[in-house]
């Protein structure tokens, strides 16, 4: 009895194993950068309508703009992206003469374009566009016109901070249009411009 007494005290003194360790809480995986960008600007400058109809001269023209990229303004490298953007004449206005005698040359102009936006981070970085667009004339020959456009575009984009920036911009549209002396011809018009733009990157 007592050998059995010395036996049960011994191996209740036995350490006992540890107990497991409970695995450490799961952390939120990290947030993703936004995967997409989008600049806002408006510009103004001068252009001028190139063809038989108006008159040598120039107009003012303002340009407002929305442009959506696949990648934000931190993002390394070119952009590729939309640009969805309309202009409208302002003073001065250009001319055109026709039988009734002369007249102020208004329209609206609007498109669509893909664009290239070198390094966003750059103080100073080059700018590149292709698009189609739609130019309303209110008055031709006597009654509105409208006329499908090619348009060109090439320019510097100017770092301003971190969220601004300047675009200086040519521009170039080409389109066709019925003459107004013969109906049956197709005149040739060209639109050329520069516009200084103020932007802001909303991503």
């Amino acid at each position: 009895m007592i050998i059995l007494a010395l036996l049960a005290v011994a191996g209740a003194t036995e350490e006992l194993p540890p107990p497991p360790e409970k695995p450490a809480p799961a952390t939120p995986d990290a947030v993703d950068p936004p995967a997409f960008g989008a600049d806002v600007s408006l510009g103004l400058g001068p252009a001028a309508l190139l063809g038989v109809w108006p008159e040598p001269g120039v107009h003012g023209l303002v340009l407002g703009r929305y442009e959506a990229f696949a990648r934000d303004r931190h993002a390394s490298g070119p952009r590729l992206g939309i640009s969805i953007w309309a202009a409208s004449t302002v003073w001065p206005l250009q001319s055109a003469t026709e039988d009734t005698g002369t007249l102020d040359i208004r329209y609206l102009h609007y498109g669509l374009a893909g664009v290239i936006r070198h390094d966003p981070s750059a103080p100073l970085t080059g700018t590149a566009g292709l698009g189609f667009g739609r130019l309303d004339l209110e008055n031709y020959w006597g009654g509105p016109l409208a006329l499908p456009t090619l348009t060109f575009e090439a320019g510097l984009r100017q770092r301003l901070d971190l969220q601004t920036f300047l675009d200086w911009n040519l521009r170039a549209h080409w389109a066709t249009a019925r003459s107004g002396e013969a109906p049956t011809l197709l005149e040739e018009w060209w639109m050329v411009g520069f516009n200084l733009a103020l932007g802001r990157h909303l991503r």
